[in-house]
């Protein structure tokens, strides 16, 4: 019997969620979640309005942050921590789970080098517990907005699974934003890598695009062209809106490729970003080398249709098919008759 591992992972954004382009706000846990997790906010919190850590700090400052997780189970709850900095996947989408990519080399501040936290808690049956998270900021000042957040996941308990189970874990995550001023800093975008990729299977051009300010960008509108080094007319073109971006993170925006690959030689690709109030006119001219036009090319090929039988033989087999049961029911209906 083959078991299945299943996985609900519901992101439940704890008592707070950073929607990036609309104000953070409060979400409400679910009941299925079996705990809830809530702050205390501290005498530097800017916005005692909201339930999220948006902290005044200072170099080297220390603080004890506190979080109440309360269990709702008839059953003692296991609960994990952790700490991330905030980063932008691929679909511009701000997250603040584990990235799989590396940090941004822009970023002033890592959160996991700020934060302590322990691993784990575990809490009794239907009680809360109060958990102390240390913040230590770095000597070096820095500008602008440091964001991240905790994130809360309920242990799984594999010994309480049966085989064709289906494990759901909800995952609170509390925002934390830090700032050392209110000296605005402005977002601003760079194009860093272009090259030819693998978009899901298909053939595509990948351009890394970073915000490399720490100041959130809203709303981007993002349009691609790619044209040949000295060409005036598109080959292909690319549209991307509703991107948001964390400060000091970047994301690839992709050019797919669905006329067909492209030959070897030399192309321009240009970008044109729309957010914040601001324009960037991003160019880059590339190299598509004979063995990127082989990989793009063998992306795009599609799949080969299983062989048919040509139409002339299926007529054949089935004259032969004829032929032979007639023979046949006639041959029966002779022993029958010499039988009798």
């Amino acid at each position: 019997m083959i078991r299945k591992n299943g996985l609900l992972l519901s992101l439940v954004l704890g008592l707070v969620v950073f929607w990036i382009g609309v104000h953070p706000q409060q979400v409400l846990a679910a009941d299925e979640a079996g705990f809830t997790v809530k702050t205390v906010l501290p005498a530097n919190q800017r916005d005692t309005s909201q339930t999220y850590f948006d902290l005044r700090v200072s170099p080297n400052q220390e603080q004890d942050l506190e979080v109440v997780i309360q269990n709702r189970n008839t059953a003692p709850l296991t609960v994990l921590l952790a700490a991330h900095s905030a980063f932008t996947n691929d679909n511009g989408v701000v997250e603040y789970g584990k990235s799989p990519k590396p940090a941004d080399s822009t970023l002033p501040v890592n959160l996991q080098d700020i934060v302590t936290l322990p691993a784990e808690v575990t809490i009794p049956a239907l009680s809360q517990q109060t958990v102390k998270i240390h913040l230590k900021m770095p000597a070096k000042p820095f500008s602008g907005t440091v964001l991240g957040g905790l994130q809360f996941k309920a242990k799984p308990d594999d010994k309480g699974n049966e085989k064709g189970a289906v494990t759901n874990r909800y995952v609170y995550a509390v925002g934390l934003m830090l700032s050392e001023s209110d000296q605005p800093v402005v977002p601003d975008l760079k194009l860093r890598q272009v090259a030819a990729d693998n978009d899901h299977g298909q053939p595509a051009i990948r351009a890394n695009i970073q915000n490399f300010e720490a100041a959130i960008l809203r709303n981007l509108h993002v349009n691609g062209y790619l044209y040949r080094q000295s060409g005036g007319k598109a080959l292909y073109r690319s549209e991307k809106s509703r991107i948001n971006m964390a400060p000091n993170s970047n994301f690839n925006f992709k050019l797919n490729l669905d006329k067909g690959p492209l030959i070897p030689g030399k192309y321009r690709l240009k970008l044109i970003a729309k957010g914040g109030g601001r324009t960037w006119n991003l160019t880059r001219t590339f190299t598509i080398s004979k063995k990127d036009a082989d990989k793009l090319h063998a992306l795009s090929k599609p799949e080969t249709p299983a062989a048919s039988i040509p139409w002339y033989l299926i007529l054949i087999g089935g004259i032969v098919l004829g032929i032979s049961l007639y023979v046949g029911f006639k041959k029966i209906q002779s022993i029958c008759r010499r039988k009798r």
